[in-house]
């Protein structure tokens, strides 16, 4: 669904918010003049207001237009980009932290990221697929990356190897994604922690975004799918994020957000018996009166990019 200006109570989210730079062409960010855009428009057609405050809304079904800015991850250009922006504008924000970087540790979906940077994508899917036939030849046919069709309908605005890897290496075995990232940094001669410190906020940074009015969400503990995880897992990974988050602020998080969109009855149960009120997904529309609090759509910036690029 594409976002409407009809659209009453809305959710938006961002990951890398700062300009396009050739040392990170894997990554596609919302640049910061594009960010400024969108909080201009969103100021000038909305209020804004906590997820609460937009699921109350659309709850109640006020006639107010509320919206509620969302970031995922817990990414250092998000503080330095963004924070200023949003105090300019008056706006207020909601940061899902990832916990295993402020231990120095780069997720998989960030070496991912940092390996589109450094290797042409064909090239990528030719070592993968080269990799599982050496060493994992009884998953060949079942991981096997195609470069020519769609694997499935998510992603639509990468191209479709991108696309591919991407949503192949997500529903491969943690261990096996393990190794394979280990192997190609390795090759690489890339540092994961040093990566992981310039990449993401530290503790400090995540305090003063808290103290500058803006709300901290949990976003697990590892960025693992959810919906590939068992329950016992899904609420080991949940609770060591809960545990990071409340050494840094002194409190635990109420609000979530699913790792890639992603989830399975069972997360959502969890999180119900851990006591988080609102969770975001990345299903594209507005907040009706009759979501589920847990899982609440949201646009991302593209929808809204695309949306202004045609009025």
């Amino acid at each position: 669904m594409k976002y409407s200006i009809n659209d009453k109570h809305i959710v938006i989210n961002y990951h890398y918010v700062e300009n396009p730079s050739r040392n990170w062409s894997g990554i596609h960010p919302c640049s910061i003049d594009e960010f400024n855009r969108q909080v201009k428009f969103l100021s000038e057609n909305y209020k804004f207001g906590s997820l609460v405050d937009v699921f109350q809304a659309a709850k109640n079904n006020n006639a107010e237009r509320v919206c509620a800015i969302t970031f995922d991850d817990g990414l250092r250009d998000q503080y330095e980009n963004t924070l200023p922006i949003l105090k300019k504008g008056s706006a207020t924000a909601t940061f899902f932290i990832i916990t295993a970087a402020l231990e120095g540790r780069l997720p998989p979906a960030h070496r991912i990221h940092v390996l589109l940077s450094k290797i042409a994508i064909n090239d990528l899917i030719n070592l993968f697929n080269e990799y599982l036939k050496e060493f994992y030849s009884d998953l060949q046919k079942q991981y096997f990356i195609p470069k020519d069709r769609r694997l499935t309908q998510r992603r639509l605005h990468e191209d479709i190897p991108t696309a591919n890897f991407k949503e192949t290496l997500i529903m491969l075995p943690e261990d096996i994604k393990a190794q394979f990232l280990r192997y190609c940094f390795k090759k690489q001669g890339l540092d994961s922690e040093r990566l992981s410190r310039q990449i993401f906020m530290g503790a400090g940074e995540i305090r003063e975004l808290q103290r500058a009015g803006m709300q901290i969400g949990a976003h697990t503990h590892q960025h693992y799918a959810l919906d590939t995880m068992n329950p016992e897992a899904i609420k080991n990974d949940i609770n060591l994020n809960k545990a990071g988050l409340d050494s840094v602020l002194g409190f635990v998080p109420e609000v979530f957000s699913y790792p890639h969109g992603r989830y399975q009855p069972a997360a959502v149960s969890i999180l119900r018996d851990e006591k988080f009120k609102h969770a975001v997904t990345i299903e594209k529309r507005g907040v009706s009166g009759s979501d589920d609090p847990l899982l609440m759509p949201r646009y991302d910036t593209n929808d809204l990019r695309d949306f202004l690029n045609l009025r």
